[in-house]
């Protein structure tokens, strides 16, 4: 009996080690992104991203929120899932735009970032869900590598799979299947929007994970306005 006991302490106290550890390098993390991107974010306007960073796309702005934050493009939407801008490990990673993208100009360009809990990246994106905030917050500024001021209007807010494609689709063949896109997007919203969205527009879909259920995402959908 005394020997069970004694098993019984050893397991808890290598769970309460292990417990600590993962919440010491969750508060590293985090930490660390906060410092790593507050620097690039003090010096953005007297640094040269692309200098720093080849794969550096943009800047992404949401006033009034935790969003602001560079915008990076890899060969493939893996690499910046655990890398920073100076593309050195971090599990929050980066703000990155799908590898199908050419930029800005598409129909409809397709951004991720990690939904970290200690609300950096896209982590503050789930407060989309209560339509106050949406209202308060529904204009998202990009500036384009090449300095193009571009100004989008939040239009569609829901939750789906990881293996919607639909959601992400980055080309289209014609009008018809623009528009049947945009119907699709619009279906999903979880509100009605007075904003109308036309075949003639370019779109900006945010996208991140969601703790609604297994493999949830959480997908933002805005229409360029200026």
């Amino acid at each position: 009996m005394a020997t069970l006991k004694k098993i019984v302490k050893f397991i808890i106290v290598i769970i309460l080690f292990v417990s600590m550890y993962n919440i010491t390098l969750i508060v590293k993390d985090g930490n660390d992104t906060r410092r790593i991107y507050k620097e690039i974010r003090e010096k953005k306007e007297e640094l040269d991203l692309n200098s720093i960073n080849s794969e550096y796309m943009g800047w992404i702005t949401i006033k009034d929120t935790p969003i602001d934050y560079p915008i990076v493009k890899g060969s493939n939407n893996d690499y910046y899932l655990t890398r920073d801008f100076n593309k050195q490990y971090l599990s929050s990673g980066s703000i990155f735009m799908d590898y199908r993208n050419e930029g800005f100009q598409d129909k409809n360009t397709v951004i991720y970032g990690h939904h970290m809990k200690n609300g950096t990246m896209f982590g503050s994106l789930k407060k989309y869900k209560d339509k106050d905030y949406l209202e308060k917050n529904k204009i998202i500024h990009i500036m384009s590598k090449n300095h193009e001021k571009l100004t989008y209007e939040i239009f569609s807010v829901y939750t789906t799979t990881s293996d919607d494609a639909e959601s992400i689709v980055i080309t289209f063949n014609n009008e018809e299947e623009f528009s049947a896109f945009i119907n699709n997007i619009c279906n999903k919203s979880i509100y009605d929007s007075d904003v109308e969205v036309k075949v003639s527009d370019r779109i900006l879909t945010l996208s991140t994970c969601s703790y609604d259920f297994e493999d949830a995402r959480l997908v933002i959908h805005a229409r360029l306005i200026d």
